[in-house]
């Protein structure tokens, strides 16, 4: 794998295309209760504050499992090259939403391109795994 080219796993939450390093990940569940210390990170919950009646089937454990991501649907993993990335500036990219790297368009077999957001998990790990 080349300098340019980052394994990230794919997931969906509230219909948005979301990525995170591989790196990152320790484990997939199907969605239970949280234990111990774990934060749980809701993105559907950020993109539809309003939303209820919604139960995430998945839950992606990070660092150690010290985060929880929650996810409607793990897609699969991705190998993606870094130039492939859209940079994301303001008002896209603004003080609540620094988590997000970048944006990138990826192929699927149903729907052409889908675009979605990738993640840097060191800022939510900065914020105490808190959005």
């Amino acid at each position: 794998m080349g300098d340019q080219q980052l394994e990230y796993l794919e997931f969906q939450a509230d219909e948005v295309h979301y990525l995170i390093p591989l790196s990152w990940v320790d484990r997939i569940s199907e969605r239970t209760k949280k234990k111990g210390r774990t934060v749980l990170i809701d993105f559907g919950g950020l993109t539809s504050p309003g939303r209820r009646g919604t139960q995430q089937e998945y839950l992606i454990l990070a660092d150690e499992e010290k985060a929880g991501f929650l996810a409607d649907r793990v897609l699969g993993m991705r190998t993606l090259d870094r130039r492939a990335f859209i940079s994301l500036r303001e008002p896209a990219l603004n003080e609540t939403n620094r988590y997000l790297e970048a944006a990138v368009l990826l192929p699927e077999e149903q729907e052409g391109e889908v675009l979605a957001y990738v993640l840097k998990p060191e800022i939510l790990k900065e914020r105490q795994w808190k959005l």
